[in-house]
């Protein structure tokens, strides 16, 4: 179907630019919307594929002026107008505003590497190549190739990472069991000789803090132990050595079982140990956990043994024990503290709020988890002065003065700091934001958006309970008055109920759910004038194939998007037809 001429903003023109000469663009110099390109060049649906590739034309300021394909669900007509700067990550802002001042400045292409475009998965990368767009000499717009990379990038970190901890697990763990070898190939040596030199290493080899146990691979005999070995049993070396493990009572294993030896001897360099835990039991009752790191060696002359060096681990247990202590208190004091605190992903979605912010905002808790936080401002213009802040100081914003909205509709004025949330590897998962009450409006604001006696009427359908209450809300506070159900032969007696008042119907649809053209159409057999919006996780395509015909007003996305919602419902309504 041919689109309609709807009011909405002017769009900005540009030059037809040489690395676009192959693509479908008239004589005119206007950036045709892309549904039109797809029409001038013939494409039918089934071969209308988004290039793996994201290209932008943008201004000087960062506006977009083109964009060849769909963002997180909104179309390429409605992000055309938009900032590139809405897109980008708060702490990507300062990069990506340099290397457009270049680009414009030098006339020279740029690039970089972005970790993300919202609200694609903040865990995505992006190799982005700006290139300058020249008219009579001088750079009008700059062309931005955005390619996925993330498969690479998490590649390389995959294999940095396994790199890094291969390498510290064999520095960490073989260093004792090294010394202790080479010490007990010298001893051997050197006592052959009667040298002081084997006198000196026995005597390092006693001093060591770990306890060493040599035993014979077959008998499972001590053949020999230091003196640590000697002071954890209390027994003097006379009587451990000679004797068989069992008979100690020991805590921790000091030979290979079958099955270990196995694999060990086979599959392995035999300079490298096996590490078992364990425990060790002293005479008087009391214990401290252990770490046994075994491995079999050749003597020579046939002569093998296994050789145990047994490690202490109460020091690393007890720096475990104060981590869980700290994490306790952190946790006690985000619980408690009387600032409403609540923690988002990258993306603006709320994982945790504390007492206070469930107190302050008048939600449940429930309710708060999963929210965009962004729906909690009052003014959409604090919304951008708190990521401006976070974006010029590191991903740090201060007493950011902004005011926000209760559940009930109660404005509160109040001071915002927000930081970035790093895991242990220093990676951003997300934000926190502390929000400090300073004042609040004494006079109740009502509903954020109250219900227009006269607005347009619109029947939203949905089994997904979640879902049906987020449709509700976001329309009744964007003006709509909003009939809903959680089926479809109720929202078809809604509709005979209403006949001629519904402007619009919403409805959701299960993945691969068919009985759809059915119910569509009896929709439009009870009210032919009602545009019908199907939201549904299915391909759009494949939808528009299967419901030709049946004048679908509209698609989105299941679950939608709230302002992809309200934004489409405003756009059916306007043109007063099906699309």
């Amino acid at each position: 179907m041919e689109p309609r001429n709807t009011p909405g903003p002017s769009r900005p023109t540009v030059t037809r630019f040489p690395q676009y000469q192959n693509q479908p663009w008239t004589d005119e110099p206007t950036v045709q919307p892309a549904a039109a390109q797809a029409r001038h060049s013939g494409a039918t649906a089934g071969a209308d594929k988004y290039p793996p590739d994201v290209v932008f034309i943008v201004g000087a300021d960062g506006q977009i002026l083109f964009v060849n394909r769909a963002m997180g669900g909104v179309n390429p007509d409605e992000v055309i107008g938009s900032s590139v700067f809405d897109w980008v990550f708060p702490e990507q802002h300062a990069l990506v505003r340099e290397r457009l001042r270049l680009v414009f400045e030098t006339a020279e292409p740029q690039g970089h590497e972005l970790a993300g475009f919202y609200p694609h998965s903040p865990d995505s990368w992006y190799e982005c190549r700006l290139a300058p767009n020249l008219r009579d000499g001088a750079v009008v717009s700059a062309t931005i190739v955005a390619r996925d990379i993330t498969h690479h990038r998490r590649a390389e970190r995959e294999a940095e990472r396994r790199y890094i901890e291969l390498t510290r697990m064999y520095e960490e763990r073989t260093a004792d069991l090294s010394r202790a070898n080479a010490a007990l190939a010298n001893a051997r040596r050197e006592r052959d000789s009667g040298s002081a030199r084997q006198l000196r290493l026995l005597a390092l080899l006693d001093a060591s803090g770990e306890a060493v146990f040599v035993s014979h691979p077959e008998s499972g005999t001590i053949l020999d132990v230091n003196e640590t070995a000697c002071r954890w049993l209390q027994r003097s070396r006379e009587e451990i050595v000679g004797s068989r493990a069992h008979a100690l009572g020991l805590g921790f294993p000091i030979q290979l079982t079958e099955d270990q030896d196995l694999e060990f001897t086979e599959t392995r360099d035999t300079r490298r140990p096996v590490f078992v835990n364990g425990v060790h039991y002293r005479q008087d009752g009391s214990t401290f956990p252990v770490e046994a790191a075994i491995a079999r060696h050749d003597l020579g002359g046939g002569e093998g043994c296994f050789l145990t060096v047994v490690r202490d681990m109460r020091d690393r247990q007890q720096t475990q024990v104060a981590l869980r202590q700290r994490e306790a208190a952190y946790r006690d004091l985000f619980r408690l503290t009387s600032d409403a605190v609540y923690l988002t992903t990258r993306a603006g979605e709320i994982v945790a709020v504390n007492d206070a912010a469930v107190g302050l905002f008048e939600y449940t808790r429930d309710e708060l988890l999963g929210m965009d936080a962004r729906a909690l401002f009052s003014d959409v213009q604090d919304i951008r002065r708190v990521q401006a802040a976070m974006a010029e100081n590191d991903g740090v914003a201060r007493d950011v003065a902004v005011e926000l909205r209760t559940k009930s509709g109660t404005i509160v004025a109040g001071v915002l700091s927000a930081t970035r949330a790093q895991g242990a590897e220093g990676k951003i998962q997300g934000y926190q934001f502390l929000l400090r009450r300073v004042a609040s409006h004494a006079v109740h604001a009502g509903p954020p958006m109250p219900e227009p006696v006269t607005g347009p009427l619109v029947l939203v359908a949905d089994a997904n309970a979640d879902v049906l209450a987020m449709a509700t809300e976001v329309l009744e506070r964007a003006g709509f008055r909003v009939l809903a159900t959680d089926s479809n032969a109720r929202a078809l007696d809604l509709l005979r109920q209403h006949a001629g008042e519904v402007a619009a119907l919403v409805l959701g649809v299960e993945p691969g759910e068919r009985d759809l053209e059915h119910s569509v159409d009896e929709f439009r057999r009870v009210d032919p004038d009602t545009a019908v919006v199907v939201s549904s996780a299915d391909d759009r395509l494949a939808l528009a194939d299967r419901l030709a015909g049946l004048d679908v007003a509209g698609y989105l996305e299941h679950p939608p998007h709230p302002l992809a919602l309200v934004q489409k419902v405003r756009d059916v309504l306007s043109r007063g037809s099906p699309e």
